[in-house]
């Protein structure tokens, strides 16, 4: 990894002599989607039996990315991207948590029989900030088409938080109960990055010109990623209030990140601007990591994909 810094900088002093300066700014409209269940839903009733998992969806947010970029023989590009996005959801039925620090937390207790609640919540977190530089030389196989190959570095931090709450009331046993859940997944890393660039021209005229635009990449980067998980349990019974908490122990995590990323759309030039509008996709594997009680330790994928829409400049 250190070779590769250094023979990235090497190539990046070879744009001194840059004949242009680009400023540009992207629109972004994504929507994260992470397979993450977060209450085991039940109806006890012999004749409408049912189990259901409850699931973690997000809605369509706004985002952006900005950067700068020297144009010349070996081009480089440097550029910040951040997409804010968070989700809710409710259930009412026979509830039972299905992440792991909720289910220890009533096995704990021994005032918490019967092992279910009545209504739950739940507000899920994701804080997405990645960066940046590339390093690539544009080439011409047939006059209608554009490559770039690209090499570089991606960083990035990806904050993600679970909190959920639990109630319920039994007033036959006289008894209620209600817990809280917090739970972190918070991971940083750092990496090489390479892809291709490509840009197919449709139409040309005297100072302005329609392309077709498919860029692809992929990074890995060396990672690290924090996970906590935190419960607090209150049972009321005969007037008697007891609390406990259960923190479930869990180390950091340091290992490989890989990621891809696609964007397919269409550019137009005009002089010296420059917009495109398209569909971006950019998928992390193995970043959620969170533990629950069905299946343990998770690997799911983060993915955010939606519209890009891009402005740039050149001086």
């Amino acid at each position: 990894m250190r070779y590769f810094c250094w023979l990235l900088v090497a190539c990046l002093l070879q744009t001194q002599s840059a004949q242009a300066m680009e400023f540009f700014a992207d629109f972004l409209y994504w929507r994260a989607t992470e397979p993450v269940d977060w209450v085991l839903n039940t109806n006890r009733l012999p004749t409408d039996q049912f189990v259901a998992y409850e699931t973690i969806d997000y809605d369509f947010v706004p985002g952006f990315r900005a950067g700068v970029g020297l144009e010349s023989e070996w081009g480089t590009k440097f550029y910040y991207s951040c997409v804010h996005t968070s989700a809710e959801d409710s259930a009412s039925g026979n509830l039972t948590p299905a992440f792991l620090g909720g289910k220890l937390a009533l096995s704990d207790n021994p005032k918490s029989t019967p092992p279910y609640f009545d209504d739950g919540q739940v507000k899920a977190v994701i804080d997405y900030n990645v960066l940046d530089c590339d390093l690539g030389k544009h080439f011409n196989p047939i006059e209608s088409l554009r490559v770039r190959p690209v090499v570089g570095l991606k960083a990035a931090w990806i904050n993600q938080t679970f909190d959920s709450e639990f109630q319920g009331d039994w007033p036959d046993l006289v008894l209620s109960k209600s817990m809280a859940e917090h739970m972190v997944n918070n991971f940083w890393g750092i990496g090489p990055k390479i892809g291709v660039e490509n840009a197919w021209n449709a139409w040309r005229g005297e100072e302005c010109e329609i392309n077709c635009v498919a860029n692809f990449y992929t990074a890995y980067l060396l990672g690290h990623w924090t996970i906590k998980d935190v419960t607090n349990l209150t049972s009321i019974h005969n007037s008697q209030t007891t609390t406990s908490e259960r923190v479930v122990p869990i180390d950091g995590r340091d290992f490989g990140a890989l990621t891809f990323q696609a964007v397919v759309g269409i550019n137009l030039k005009y002089r010296r601007w420059s917009a495109m509008a398209g569909y971006e996709i950019n998928d992390w594997l193995n970043q959620c990591q969170i533990f629950d009680d069905a299946t343990g330790p998770h690997n799911n994928d983060l993915i955010l994909q939606g519209l890009t829409v891009n402005v740039s400049c050149s001086f």
